[in-house]
């Protein structure tokens, strides 16, 4: 009997909290309602500077229009989240608001691991491969490489991408090749080809792959060619062929 009166009692406690519970929540729901949004706060997450809160403004009032004076409760959070990670840059954004009325906004944007540039015309690239456009006001601290890129679109350029960037990786790895290594760029025949600091020669290695066996035959190029035949009668020196090294004087 004192068992049933004791559940009785405990039940009916807290059916009162939960009726509590609800009410607190109702009218905490109720005064957000009646808070309008009067600003927007926008973060940046990272160092770069592809984008500012400026621009961020900018395209929530152009694409997603009036916020401010507009109740907290009817703001479309996730469609703004939309409109900014349409903008190519963007990787992540965030928007939430807060009892103060403000509207907040994170910007995480992408970290570029390369630069791609063919004349006048240029992009930037991820690790993730997912490639966006340079930034007028803006330049990455990034490794770039230059010429006859191949099409973005084209079949072959994820793996050559890919493979240009383990390379990039390769040489920066590299205490020696680091500091030898002038620039990568590509040639009309579509060769990625390495310039160097100490010398006139180009380093023909092709497609980017068994780097290894290239880059261990570039340094036998140093430790027996160019020694026995002096500094500068090479201008090409090509390693994309297996177990061979070619050198050339007319090229």
């Amino acid at each position: 009997m004192r068992l049933r009166i004791r559940n009785i009692a405990f039940c009916a406690v807290l059916a009162v909290l939960l009726a509590a519970f609800v009410l607190l929540a109702g009218c905490a729901m109720n005064e957000r309602a009646a808070v309008l949004c009067n600003g927007l706060d926008v973060q940046i997450k990272d160092k770069y500077e592809f984008v500012s809160p400026e621009d961020v403004k900018e395209l929530i009032d152009k694409k997603y229009g009036t916020y401010i004076g507009v109740r907290l409760d009817s703001l479309d959070l996730n469609r703004m989240e939309r409109i900014l990670e349409e903008k190519s840059v963007v990787q992540k954004s965030e928007a939430w608001t807060t009892p103060d009325g403000m509207l907040h906004v994170s910007i995480l944007q992408r970290k570029p691991v390369l630069r791609f540039q063919r004349g006048e015309q240029g992009f930037y690239m991820d690790r993730t491969g997912f490639v966006f456009p340079l930034n007028n006001g803006y330049t990455a601290d990034v490794p770039v490489i230059e010429g006859a890129l191949p099409p973005v679109d084209s079949k072959s350029w994820a793996a050559w991408s890919e493979g240009v960037l383990k390379l990039v990786e390769y040489v920066q790895g590299s205490k020696i090749w680091k500091e030898r290594i002038a620039c990568i760029c590509v040639s009309q025949s579509g060769d990625l080809e390495l310039k160097v600091n100490d010398g006139k020669e180009r380093f023909i290695i092709g497609f980017p792959d068994n780097l290894d066996s290239k880059f261990a035959r570039m340094g036998k190029y140093y430790t027996h060619i160019q020694p026995a035949e002096g500094r500068g009668p090479y201008k090409s020196v090509n390693l994309k062929y297996n177990k061979q090294i070619i050198c050339r004087k007319d090229i």
